[in-house]
């Protein structure tokens, strides 16, 4: 539990505040992945610990910054996911506080959901194997 709640808040740390910059979205992302496996880790287990509290609660603001981000670029099918990340977020952080599992995974469904549609519309693979932004 120490670790897991370790490692959240250091990840916390390597988004930036703004995405201002495809670096700066794929440094979101990442951070995404990660907190995203804590959470789902917890769900599955069971089990609502700080950790995954911390991680859907920083999985919240992470998402609200993407939306700012394609709000930004005017692209509405991202920020509408992006929003409806963000609610589900919402939902998973009051699922988790009740120790609701069913809720809770219900819940990053949703999350799940969002993220598989925009990644899809929103890019493509390298010729190394990467991932950029169409």
């Amino acid at each position: 539990v120490c670790l897991s709640l370790a490692l959240a808040v250091s990840l916390a740390a390597q988004a930036p505040a703004k995405i201002a910059t495809e670096a700066d979205y794929a440094a979101t992302m990442k951070e995404v992945g990660s907190l995203n496996g804590v959470v789902t880790k917890a769900i599955k287990g069971g089990v609502a610990d700080d950790a995954a509290k911390a991680a859907a609660t920083r999985l919240e603001v992470l998402f609200k910054n993407v939306h700012a981000y394609w709000n930004d670029k005017k692209v509405a099918d991202a920020t509408t996911a992006a929003q409806t990340a963000v609610t589900s977020l919402q939902a998973v952080q009051k699922a988790l506080a009740a120790n609701d599992m069913t809720a809770a995974e219900a819940a990053r469904g949703g999350v799940a959901g969002t993220c598989m549609a925009c990644h899809t519309a929103h890019r493509e693979k390298t010729p190394e194997g990467g991932w950029r932004m169409k």
